[in-house]
């Protein structure tokens, strides 16, 4: 199964089962904000990214 996690360079995330859950972790930890108007769903505070369980930057949405 594929894990997710957000990083910044200054906090990373615990692994998720979803991107969408990294995405919330992100906002949470006051790294990232919720926000419609952007295309993911979500405005990085600070530099960052969902990666996926190979490092990879992984392109994710909250929206459906």
């Amino acid at each position: 199964m594929p894990r997710f996690r957000y990083r910044t360079s200054a906090l990373t995330g615990p692994w998720r089962d979803s991107a969408q859950e990294a995405m919330r972790d992100a906002a949470k930890a006051k790294q990232a904000v919720l926000d419609e108007a952007e295309p993911s769903g979500l405005r990085w505070i600070v530099p960052g990214s969902i990666e996926g369980a190979g490092g990879e930057p992984v392109r994710a949405s909250l929206k459906s």
